[in-house]
């Protein structure tokens, strides 16, 4: 199936991005520019060019694109940084710890997946047992609930891995606050405790830290595959590629990773999210260890082949022009699979019913 999409100039220019700046035509740059920006990629894709010093060799109206998206980066990059100082200077004067999780942690830390990375919230994760202090601090610090409705505070207080989303009222930035990586009722159940004993410290930033590079991987792997939507699955997948061609450098580090997703009980996040990457990026990764992680996370072959079917299609629906009937019902599948995962069926059913027939009030 990924024959299908390989030649798609996005997918190119990813897996070398030096080689089609050299060689893409007219036609493949403005394919390139309209998916790229489907999927939030078009920043990293300036990013990237520029950094390889081909910005000035393109036609102008292509550069006019990734100047703009250089720019939105920019900004976007300075507003996650002052928002990431500020929850610190919240939650300093109560000494509650804070891991930045994702696209914060990858611009805080300076990390590979950064250029041109894009959020629309921060995500962040503190002990349990200062959940509540936390969110004292940051509702006094001007972070206001999203969620009124009596079912999603119930919802996200009983069920999920995090609080009701936040918004400050004065710079009208999101955060999400999570105790944990995955919600309590999930079937896959990761022991907090050896994430916290592996967390890295930021310098400059107090008592803020970032997942070690394992788990940072393990939990971008884990959030893709067991979130309810995949519009951004493919900027994940970039995420993902970008920390392993980092950290990968390191020869045993892969097989620290594989050995970490089996300790943490998340193989099978890793593994979908490894085989898609090798496929759409051409990330590399030994043979040996890749061999080793399939025999821990690979479903069997019925299961893998529907798999492989319905995250091709929802990861690479971004690639069209168009959203084809078995495109909806992939990612229609792929939302159902996200919960059925999350919560048993008892509180699937009625949860999905509601959300289905009960206007959102928050």
């Amino acid at each position: 199936m990924a024959s299908c999409y390989a030649d798609r100039p996005l997918l190119r220019f990813l897996r070398d991005p030096s080689s089609a700046c050299r060689t893409f035509v007219l036609s493949e740059w403005d394919e390139l520019v309209r998916t790229a920006r489907r999927a939030n990629l078009l920043s990293r894709v300036a990013c990237i060019v520029h950094g390889l010093g081909y910005a000035d060799d393109l036609e102008p109206k292509v550069r006019h694109h990734l100047t703009s998206a250089l720019r939105v980066a920019d900004s976007n990059q300075l507003s996650v940084l002052q928002e990431v100082r500020k929850v610190q200077s919240a939650l300093a004067a109560q000494r509650v710890s804070v891991v930045l999780l994702k696209g914060a942690a990858y611009i805080a830390g300076d990390l590979a997946p950064a250029p041109g990375r894009l959020l629309s919230d921060i995500d962040i994760m503190v002990p349990v047992g200062q959940l509540h202090i936390a969110e004292q601090e940051l509702v006094a610090h001007g972070w206001m609930p999203t969620k009124f409705d009596a079912y999603d505070q119930r919802y996200y207080r009983q069920w999920m891995h995090e609080l009701p989303p936040l918004r400050n009222l004065e710079r009208g930035t999101n955060l999400d606050v999570h105790h944990t990586i995955l919600p309590p009722t999930a079937a896959l159940k990761p022991d907090i405790e050896k994430l916290w004993e592996r967390i890295v410290a930021l310098p400059h930033y107090g008592s803020v830290f970032v997942l070690s590079p394992e788990d940072m991987i393990l939990h971008s792997a884990t959030h893709l595959f067991h979130d309810g939507e995949l519009e951004n699955g493919l900027r994940d997948l970039v995420d993902i590629d970008s920390l392993i061609r980092q950290f990968g450098s390191t020869c045993d580090f892969p097989d620290r990773l594989v050995r970490r997703s089996v300790e943490l009980n998340l193989s099978r996040p890793l593994f979908y999210a490894l085989r898609y990457c090798i496929w759409l990026l051409g990330t590399s990764f030994p043979a040996q260890h890749a061999t080793q992680l399939a025999m821990n996370g690979s479903p069997g072959k019925p299961l893998l082949c529907l798999m492989d079917s319905l995250i091709m299609r929802s990861v690479c629906a971004v690639l069209n022009n168009r959203v084809t009937l078995m495109t909806r019902i992939a990612k229609f599948a792929m939302y159902v699979r996200s919960h059925y995962l999350r919560m048993p069926i008892y509180l699937l059913i009625p949860h999905l019913l509601r959300k289905q027939f009960v206007p959102d009030v928050g």
